[in-house]
């Protein structure tokens, strides 16, 4: 059974996977007009790559920090 420092910590993973997750979705979306025709303008997709990966690495700073700081309150 998970203590709440556990579900707590168990839970941040869940909601930044699950925005990684719709990150994952909209850069897809992004890279496609509303017909399905791929992106073609390379400048264009490297901007939504750019947004993308700024979105990633927001979410990923955010598992780092939540473990960091469960460490640094004893954890479990």
């Amino acid at each position: 059974m998970l203590d709440s420092a556990d579900k707590n910590l168990s839970e941040t993973y869940w909601g930044a996977c699950s925005r990684m997750q719709v990150a994952c979705t909209e850069l897809y979306e992004a890279l496609h007009s509303l017909e399905g025709v791929p992106e073609t303008d390379a400048t264009a997709v490297y901007q939504h790559i750019g947004e993308f990966r700024k979105w990633l690495l927001i979410e990923a700073d955010l598992i780092r920090e939540a473990v960091r700081q469960y460490n640094e309150e004893g954890g479990s």
